[in-house]
């Protein structure tokens, strides 16, 4: 009875008494019976690790006795081959070799299936801003930008700009009045109405006739 008291002095000490039934009556059984400890908690767990080789030693003598004193190997085989099978192979079966092999090939072919569709969408993005900033291009000129652009023009041409009656100021002034329109058109590049003015600029001593005579620019709309 020595034996079987060291078995139960542990299962006795628990604070849990139902626990500690359970694994008595676990130690009992294995002892008499051979069947195999199922442990319902983490703490029966640890308790019939700790004093599994007592029992083993316990249940090969308790066999042996019966047998005529012969001991038996198979029980402890049997014992030695069920508890790696419970701890040992199954929990890495789950969790080691089903569970990465479906996550990472999920997750890869999410992955290769967005990625088409993302760029498309930045595709698109890229166009509609393109287009916002092509129809906020227009920006007016001031009338030091038109008279830079149009000596510049009128030097490439050869065109003395200082003898014509071009006017920067009026040429801006002109077009504010319009609201920067050319006909029923919104303007989208001043610069190619500066050269038109500048083509169609007559020479100075030619202004004061056209001044008196009502300034026409009809020729500009």
């Amino acid at each position: 009875m020595q034996v079987l008291d060291s078995l139960i002095d542990g299962p006795l000490r628990l604070r849990n008494r139902r626990e500690g039934d359970e694994l008595i009556g676990m130690i009992v059984r294995y002892l008499r019976t051979g069947e195999e400890p199922e442990p319902r908690t983490d703490t029966q767990e640890a308790v019939l690790t700790a004093i599994r080789p007592v029992m083993e030693t316990s249940r090969s003598r308790i066999v042996a006795g019966g047998n005529g004193g012969k001991s038996s190997s198979s029980d402890a085989s049997k014992a030695e081959s069920k508890r790696p099978s419970k701890t040992g192979s199954k929990p890495v079966s789950k969790s080691g070799s089903k569970t990465p092999s479906k996550s990472s090939s999920s997750d890869a072919s999410k992955a290769e299936s967005k990625r088409p569709s993302e760029e498309e969408e930045e595709v698109g993005r890229g166009i509609k801003e393109e287009g916002k900033a092509g129809a906020a291009r227009f920006r007016a000129p001031s009338p030091e930008e038109v008279a830079e652009y149009a000596s510049a023009y009128a030097a490439s041409k050869g065109i003395d700009l200082d003898s014509t009656d071009f006017d920067p100021e009026r040429f801006v002034d002109f077009y504010a009045q319009k609201g920067w329109m050319v006909g029923k058109s919104r303007m989208k590049d001043w610069k190619a109405s500066v050269r038109n003015w500048v083509r169609t600029s007559k020479p100075r001593h030619e202004t004061k006739r056209e001044v008196t005579s009502g300034g026409d620019f009809s020729q500009y709309d």
